[in-house]
Formats: C-alpha cells, sequence, structure tokens
C-alpha cells in the first residue's frame, strides 16, 4: 500500500474521531510558593506573580481533550523532570464540549497556551493561524510525511500525534469455523460467499448499529478507489471529479451483495452498538466492524471468545483500513511560553513515553522505529499505522458534517428501500453544492 493513502487526511474538514476519555476532571498546576510580600493579594495572584518575577517556574495551560486520569502520570513525570515549568491542564471532555469551549477561548481571545487538535476543530486551527509549526521537531523525521500532514498545510505541521486508531471487521473464529472458514475472507467475494455460508448455518452474518450501516460501503469504496488513486477524494473538493463518478460503482456493488441479496439485515436500523456488541460476544451475529476500543467490552462480557479482525478487500483483494491519526497536540501562536510548550511535546515524544501512551489510548503507534505490543486482536495492523495504510473519508471530505449526514441518510434510505443506491453521489454532489455556496 503507498504511504501516500492518508494525505488527504491534510484536507480534514470534520469527522467523528474516536479517542478514550475519562470522567475525572484536570487540576490546575501546582502553585509555587508564596512570599510574605504578596500576602496583600490573593494567594493564586501572589503566586502566579512570584513565579513570574523569580523565574523559579513558568505555568503553561493545556486545553485537554484527555483528563487528569489519563495524563496526570506524564505531566508528574514531566513536572520532575523540568521543575522550572508547570502544566495548569484544563480538562474539557470530548467531542462538542470540548470543541466548544475551544471556540470560544479562541473568541475571547484567551487561548491556552497548548491545546488538542481534532478532526472537528482542524479547519478553525489553520485558517485562523492559531496553531505554531513544529515540523522541525526531530519525532516527525520517523512519522510517514503524509501522516504527518493530518494535521498540517503546505509543509507545515501544527500538531503532534504519535498515535492512530485502525479498525476492521471482527468476527468469531467459532462460528466462521462451522460455517467451512478457517481463515477469515481475504477478498470481497470471499466476505459476502462467507456471509451467505452463516446466513445458511442460521446465524445472522453481519451486523452494524443503526448510526455505522455506511460502514462497508465505505470500506468498498476505499479499496476500489482509494487503493488506486489516494487523491480522490481532494479531486472531488477541488471539482475535478464528482460523487457520482467515483462513488457509484463501489455504493452499487454493496447494495447488490450485501442488501439485494438478503445478507444484511434491516434489524440493524433499530440496533445501537451496544446491542450489537451483546449480539456479537453472544454469538448471535458472527461478524461486526469495530475499533481499538471495543477490545475491553468484548473480553469483558465474553472473556472466553474466540474471535479476531480483518480489513475488508475488494474484488481484487485491495485493501485500506479504516482509521484516522489521533487528536495532537498543538502550541498557541497566541502562548508567550512557546519554549516550554516545545519541551513538553519533545518530552511526549520520547519513545518510553510514548510507549506508555500507547496503553492509555489502545492505538497503534505510528513513529518508525518502536519496539512495542499492543496485546490484542490489532497487532497485526502495527506496521500498516506506520507505513500510513489507514484513511477516513469523512476526515478528508470537504464539507464533512453535511456531506458525513447525507451519506449515512442516503445509505439507510436504500436499506429500507426509500431511495434507490444510484441516487446516494447524485444526492451527495447536490449537497456539495448546496454547502459551497
Amino acid at each position: 500500500m503507498k504511504k501516500t493513502i492518508v494525505v488527504l487526511l491534510s484536507m480534514l474538514m470534520a469527522a467523528s474521531t474516536l479517542a478514550g476519555c475519562g470522567g475525572a476532571s484536570g487540576n490546575g498546576a501546582a502553585d509555587t510558593s508564596a512570599s510574605a510580600e504578596a500576602g496583600e493579594e490573593t494567594k493564586e495572584a501572589g503566586d502566579e506573580e512570584k513565579s513570574e518575577a523569580s523565574g523559579d517556574a513558568e505555568t503553561i495551560s493545556l486545553l485537554s481533550w484527555y483528563s487528569e486520569e489519563q495524563l496526570g502520570e506524564f505531566i508528574d513525570a514531566f513536572e520532575a523532570e523540568n521543575p522550572n515549568i508547570k502544566i495548569d491542564l484544563q480538562f474539557v471532555p470530548p467531542v462538542q464540549q470540548y470543541v466548544d469551549k475551544f471556540s470560544v477561548l479562541v473568541a475571547s481571545g484567551q487561548m491556552t497556551d497548548m491545546f488538542y487538535t481534532a478532526a472537528e476543530n482542524k479547519q478553525e486551527v489553520i485558517e485562523k493561524e492559531l496553531a505554531e509549526d513544529i515540523s522541525d521537531m526531530p519525532v516527525f523525521e520517523r512519522i510517514d510525511a503524509n501522516t504527518a500532514a493530518t494535521y498540517g498545510a503546505d509543509g507545515k505541521v501544527f500538531a503532534y500525534s504519535p498515535d492512530a486508531w485502525i479498525g476492521g471487521v471482527y468476527y468469531n473464529k467459532v462460528l466462521l469455523k462451522e460455517a467451512g472458514y478457517d481463515n477469515p475472507p481475504t477478498t470481497w467475494d470471499e466476505f459476502t460467499e462467507c456471509c451467505a455460508a452463516l446466513k445458511e448455518s442460521g446465524v445472522e452474518p453481519y451486523l452494524d448499529d443503526a448510526d455505522n450501516v455506511h460502514n462497508l460501503a465505505q470500506d468498498l469504496y476505499q479499496c476500489m478507489e482509494i487503493s488506486q488513486d489516494p487523491e480522490t477524494d481532494l479531486k472531488i473538493n477541488n471539482g475535478e471529479a464528482t460523487y457520482a463518478e467515483k462513488y457509484t460503482e463501489p455504493l452499487e456493488i454493496w447494495h447488490k451483495d450485501m442488501i439485494e441479496s438478503g445478507l444484511y439485515s434491516q434489524m440493524a436500523l433499530g440496533l445501537n452498538s451496544d446491542q450489537v456488541i451483546d449480539m456479537f460476544v453472544n454469538g448471535e451475529v458472527a461478524m461486526m466492524h469495530g475499533g481499538p476500543w471495543n477490545v475491553a467490552t468484548i473480553e469483558e462480557k465474553n472473556p472466553d471468545l474466540e474471535y479476531d479482525i480483518f480489513g475488508i478487500a475488494d474484488k481484487e483483494g485491495n485493501s485500506v483500513l479504516p482509521g484516522a491519526v489521533n487528536v495532537g497536540l498543538s502550541i498557541s501562536t497566541s502562548s508567550e511560553h512557546k519554549e516550554a510548550c516545545r519541551t513538553f511535546i519533545e518530552f511526549m515524544s520520547k519513545d518510553e513515553n510514548i510507549m506508555k501512551w500507547q496503553k492509555v489510548t489502545n492505538n497503534a503507534i505510528i513513529v518508525d522505529g518502536i519496539d512495542y505490543t499492543m496485546g490484542t486482536v490489532f497487532e497485526k495492523f502495527k506496521e500498516d499505522a506506520v507505513e500510513g495504510n489507514f484513511y477516513l473519508p469523512q476526515i478528508a471530505w470537504k464539507n464533512s458534517s453535511g456531506i458525513y449526514k447525507e451519506f449515512l441518510a442516503g445509505i439507510q434510505d436504500t436499506i429500507t428501500g426509500a431511495d434507490d443506491i444510484k441516487n446516494v453521489p447524485v444526492r451527495l454532489d447536490e449537497k456539495q453544492a448546496e454547502l459551497s455556496k
């Protein structure tokens, strides 16, 4: 797979970014000792004035996507190694609360020294020049340039992230073996044949929840189109191509082989993600789409389940895994503590800390040269992460939020028979034109 697969991530508008979030809120940084002369002020103001006047410590504020529970270990270690710098962690839960808080701080001119850039705020970060270019940091010499460009533009990189989530299709090994499959399918035709065999054996072959019924169609599109031309969605964005030209064939194949054949049940439209997982761990459905975030739940609900994961491929065996670079640390252009912020990012980019961070996110490391073990079924995707063999159209789409909603609605309509599959790409082109006015 070409490393250029993720080049379109630099066109990120908005997407559904998946990352673990804790519930504990972050504390402020530890205060410096207040001097006697500061008694006329409040303790907080006195501490801040003494810190700035004495130079004993400077405090950098961090608007954080992650909680103190998740980042606390790293902050404590950083402050012990750099006693002259303190981190003021300001945790706001993702996704919408974080994005809203970010926008409020930007609008009020009170942006923190550091923040997390995500799919949902990248456009604002770039257009308003809110983040420093950190492309000269040594860690980026070990990250595929196109992968690093996820949070960049024009050769600049505005956020540091060492990890990415990669998804695929979970499968029940016992149920597939009973249907005659010792190994998972390696092509689209093998996948549909496997689904047919499972259905014949009395098992629901594959299910999504209602909000993700587009998964297989989207995967097939990536395998057929992005594997051949990584810039396909970019060309649609700039008018060199249309959704009708690039999405019609994959969607029609998906619809014919899964919907018209009866291999995909309409019951998916009435299920939530918890119900699909319950059906999977109980052996009621043989396959489901998912990512690293599902592992703990699956193993908690059924520790004895024999399962694994594979990536969908097209009829020729081409495969581009679903996935995206995790949210990344950025330095605010308005910060008066840029060097201290760089010191923190350099600390987080040390190999030992990248490996510790992997245990927090359960994602794959995209930094080359790190020997680690994921300890899950995603171990097989480690090299794909480093090589950039993953993609998510929502991250590349112009007017992503609106296009995504139309895409999902169109797929849902074709499952119920309310619309023809041929109309879905046309609807996307019409939505693109509407949103681009």
